[in-house]
């Protein structure tokens, strides 16, 4: 008894970071997220006066200039044998569910992504790139001609996709060179309710089709200037497309209806219970290969949460509460 008294005494820093964890695991309440953040600097604080204590400052000083080199040299060698700039990252949103979770960590690879390729010249990139922008819209719902669509449905607070670039949900595109095939998928809440949504599951490129498919690589990408998107975004390569030999990739998020050059950056209301979302102020564009941080090798589950923590994402981000069957 003596001797568990003693170890708990001894890591009872590390211990309320662990319990703390596990309760935000379990509840996912932001509060012990905070207190985790909190747990973690005071065990940092606390182990430094220590450390002053017992060897002064100049000996703390030095074993925390150790630990900081021998940190950098972890992360640039493991960069260096895994061919990347960044060996591991953590996962912020939910849009890779359920086969990526929010604070998973993970370890990624430069070596090259496994996704179909399709060959275009500059010309029909150019074109295609034009055509690679959706305006969405949502009109008021009912029992039939109309589906649920969540990104449409949580800017327009309930109402239902009509169209798609002027068109019915469901037509088909007489563009041979670039189009988005659809098809109805099922939204399912936390709560077990079920709702039919609107899915992008392949698109074509010069008259062959490229389905959604969950063994390509996921990949972590940095978004382009201007971008919808803001800081590193992992999601799943859906096709590499090669201009002249230069690789750009096409990416969607698995708990995603829509692929990344698709996200609104926009959403304007128009009219009582309708809306239009557009691209106007901010486009995701294809991610040029020099943009692809690596593609994912290996994940642990909730250890990227201390990260998150530390960088002050506790609240549980938009699009959690729902995943997309398949």
């Amino acid at each position: 008894m003596e001797k568990f008294e003693v170890y708990l005494k001894k890591n009872a820093g590390y211990l309320l970071i662990i319990a703390f964890l596990v309760a935000y695991i379990l509840t996912k309440f932001a509060l012990f997220a905070v207190l985790c953040a909190l747990s973690i600097v005071g065990l940092f604080v606390y182990e430094t006066y220590r450390g002053v204590e017992e060897g002064g400052w100049k000996k703390e000083l030095e074993e925390i200039v150790v630990a900081v080199l021998a940190g950098v040299i972890l992360w640039y060698g493991a960069g260096f044998l895994l061919h990347t700039s960044a060996p591991l990252d953590s996962i912020v949103s939910c849009s890779m569910l359920p086969r990526v979770d929010r604070g998973d960590m993970v370890v990624l690879s430069g070596s090259e992504v496994s996704a179909p390729t399709a060959e275009v010249n500059s010309s029909e990139w150019e074109e295609i790139k034009e055509r690679m922008n959706t305006n969405f819209t949502c009109g008021p719902c009912t029992q039939h001609g109309a589906y649920n669509f969540s990104i449409c449905r949580v800017g327009c607070g309930g109402s239902c996709l009509t169209a798609i670039d002027g068109k019915p949900v469901f037509s088909d595109s007489n563009d041979s060179l670039f189009s988005y095939n659809y098809e109805l998928c099922k939204l399912k809440g936390d709560k077990g309710d079920i709702l039919n949504d609107v899915c992008v599951k392949s698109i074509n490129i010069k008259g062959k089709k490229y389905y959604e498919n969950f063994s390509n690589d996921v990949v972590v990408y940095e978004p382009l200037e201007n971008s919808v998107f803001v800081g590193s975004t992992i999601h799943r390569a859906l096709v590499k497309v090669s201009v002249d030999g230069k690789l750009y990739y096409l990416i969607k998020g698995d708990n995603n209806e829509v692929l990344d050059v698709q996200a609104p950056g926009k959403g304007v209301q128009s009219g009582e219970g309708t809306c239009i979302f557009s691209a106007e102020s901010r486009v995701n564009k294809p991610v040029p290969q020099e943009n692809i941080k690596g593609k994912v090798i290996f994940k642990a589950p909730y250890l990227g949460y201390l990260k998150l923590f530390l960088w002050g994402y506790v609240g549980t981000p938009q699009g959690c509460d729902t995943v997309i069957e398949t």
